[in-house]
């Protein structure tokens, strides 16, 4: 008499597709997390290096006895570091930080220097400082997926 063992291998088509489905169900739940916090992690690192520019650019002004008018001339003081190395440029025209995410813009207006920048992927996510170095009044705001933010107040 012969015996037929029949060994199953593999998974069934149900096994299958109840694994796709709670694999789905935690990537909806785990990817805008991971996505949010990359996001928060390129704004926190452009906040960093807009506070190492509000340094230098009053370093700056207390060595030189002038105001800063470029990139070149912040240089002087401390290297402003971006994707592709230091900022050098001889205005203060857009530079790019965190990878390419944020474009970095100065403007000062009667000792008012204005420090902003935006992402066009994430709007709200945008970083604006200031320092008037006629009162020595300094603030940096990041915006949040809500809102975008606004300008301290350094006057």
């Amino acid at each position: 008499m012969r015996k037929h063992f029949h060994m199953q291998s593999g998974f069934t088509l149900p096994e299958v597709l109840i694994t796709i489905t709670i694999v789905g169900i935690l990537n909806s739940i785990a990817l805008p997390n991971y996505l949010n916090q990359v996001n928060r992690t390129r704004q926190n690192e452009t906040a960093a290096t807009i506070a190492q520019i509000q340094t230098t650019i009053a370093s700056y002004t207390d060595e030189f006895g002038v105001l800063p008018s470029s990139w070149a001339e912040l240089n002087d003081t401390s290297a402003v570091m971006t994707d592709d190395g230091p900022a050098t440029a001889n205005n203060f025209e857009s530079i790019t930080l965190a990878g390419g995410h944020y474009d970095v813009d100065i403007s000062n207006f009667d000792n008012l220097f204005t420090i902003t920048a935006t992402r066009d992927e994430t709007p709200n996510l945008n970083i604006i400082a200031c320092l008037n170095l006629s009162n020595g009044a300094s603030g940096i705001n990041q915006g949040t997926q809500a809102a975008a933010a606004t300008a301290p107040n350094c006057g």
